[in-house]
């Protein structure tokens, strides 16, 4: 039975990531769509201060209306898991099932990935905004992956992100919690990090089915064909 999955990636990246993955769910015959997010990409020409977690569901929430989908597979990854449950808050009765890949879950209406982010990192974030900048230059490429050919890639493809979508939480009804099916796939080799905790968070709740893969954070880059093949399998 063919499938309706869309992608949120996470920060620095765009919807180009999702490419290999995407392909694979295609030749399976899903339907696959994987937006880049507003200031990103090839959408980094649109950057402005202004941009916070809501304008990414607002870009995702356009996506849905004007491609008409219903019966969606959404999958957030790393930052994307905000604007996941940003969109399902907005549109459940369009989400069919919700999976968080080594991603945030936020539980309150506008908590922000600084709320609980490591002193140290934060400290050098706010050092490349010193002149009044916005953008902060992409970071932590050993824990995307481990070879090296694909750590090069992404540092050609990974583009700086607006920092008010890290100072600012999203927005939350509590409507996400209408969509029943909610998944998490930890990147097992991503360690330590900050999804190591929303892992353990939601394993122990059994609302929430968990499953792990063998890489580092970015899943989609590192092995595209197992995360395709996860996904086919648990949705």
């Amino acid at each position: 039975m063919s499938k309706t999955f869309l992608f949120v990636h996470g920060a620095w990246h765009g919807g180009w990531c999702w490419a290999k993955t995407a392909q694979e769910l295609r030749d399976k015959g899903h339907d696959t769509h994987t937006p880049t997010l507003t200031g990103l990409g090839e959408r980094a020409h649109l950057a402005h201060a202004g941009i916070t977690p809501d304008s990414h569901v607002e870009d995702i929430l356009a996506v849905i209306k004007w491609r008409e989908l219903d019966d969606i597979i959404l999958v957030g990854h790393s930052y994307g898991g905000l604007i996941i449950t940003g969109v399902a808050s907005a549109v459940p009765k369009k989400i069919s099932s919700l999976i968080y890949l080594d991603a945030f879950v936020p539980e309150q209406s506008g908590a922000s990935i600084f709320a609980n982010a490591n002193p140290a990192r934060l400290a050098q974030f706010e050092a490349q905004l010193a002149n009044g900048g916005f953008l902060v230059e992409p970071d932590l490429f050993d824990a995307w992956s481990d070879d090296p050919e694909q750590v090069s890639w992404l540092k050609t493809m990974c583009t700086p992100h607006p920092i008010g979508s890290f100072r600012h939480g999203v927005t939350l009804s509590g409507r996400q919690n209408e969509v029943k099916d909610r998944q998490f796939i930890v990147c097992s080799r991503n360690s330590p990090s900050p999804f190591q905790g929303e892992y353990q968070r939601v394993k122990t709740d059994q609302t929430w089915r968990t499953h792990e893969i063998d890489t580092k954070h970015d899943a989609m880059v590192a092995k595209p064909s197992a995360l395709a093949e996860l996904l086919d399998t648990i949705t």
